[in-house]
């Protein structure tokens, strides 16, 4: 054990910098196993801590990897609001509100140790939390639906609420087809040794398919703004 970890962290910045270090340490050790949740005594030694030490920053083990969840959403809304930000560069007859779900949906698909952490959320994670922590993500999370509902807004002609309704559902979805994608071998032998093959899910295929369907239901056509308001202006025109 490093020996400069072994001195308590006493300033607000070594505070803050003791935390991150815990929080970089988590996640390196979950993307580099198989998917389960490292112990916190693993952490602890990754971040050259004593598990106690851990406990100062994080109410239990649940709490942390709440947060690193926290991380992996944050990545998504901003590849979200970059998806975006491109669209709004094409010419307004170009823009495609199919192909913005689409590709809010790959990086999902890409990234599947973010969904399993997702999946746990609700029934783990935040079950084995302080309310202040669960508090804290729940508003993040919605504080991040509606950035990007507002900028859906503004480049579609729909409202930010039916785009943060929009934007939560379709998370809803994506999460929803992944958990029942997630078949042990030994279920998906039997299935398909039973004829029941068009039970097994193809999750990438799935997701894109019922995120792109919604969208087109819940706001059909999605029109572009600028696109409405240049015929709304050929419309007092005439």
């Amino acid at each position: 054990m490093e020996q400069e970890n072994l001195v308590r962290a006493r300033s607000h910045e070594q505070k803050l910098q003791r935390r991150a270090d815990i929080l970089d340490a988590a996640r390196e050790l979950y993307l580099e196993g198989d998917g389960t949740l490292p112990s916190a005594a693993e952490v602890a030694r990754k971040a050259n801590l004593a598990k106690g030490t851990l406990y100062l920053y994080f109410s239990s083990k649940e709490s942390l990897f709440l947060e690193v969840l926290r991380h992996f959403q944050k990545g998504w809304f901003e590849n979200n609001l970059d998806i975006i930000d491109q669209e709004a560069l094409r010419r307004p007859e170009d823009r495609d509100s199919t192909r913005v779900a689409r590709q809010f949906v790959d990086y999902l698909v890409k990234n599947e140790k973010f969904l399993y952490l997702a999946s746990l959320s609700q029934g783990v994670l935040e079950s084995g939390s302080d309310d202040e922590m669960v508090v804290g993500q729940r508003r993040f999370l919605a504080s991040m639906v509606k950035r990007t509902a507002d900028a859906l807004a503004e480049l579609y002609e729909i409202t930010p609420d039916e785009a943060n309704k929009l934007m939560r559902s379709s998370y809803a979805l994506v999460i929803g087809l992944w958990q029942m994608s997630q078949l042990p071998d030994r279920v998906k032998k039997l299935m398909e040794q039973n004829a029941l093959n068009n039970l097994i899910i193809d999750f990438a295929e799935a997701a894109e398919e019922a995120v792109v369907s919604y969208w087109r239901v819940v706001a059909p056509g999605m029109k572009c703004r600028e696109m409405m308001r240049r015929a709304n202006e050929n419309m007092t025109v005439k």
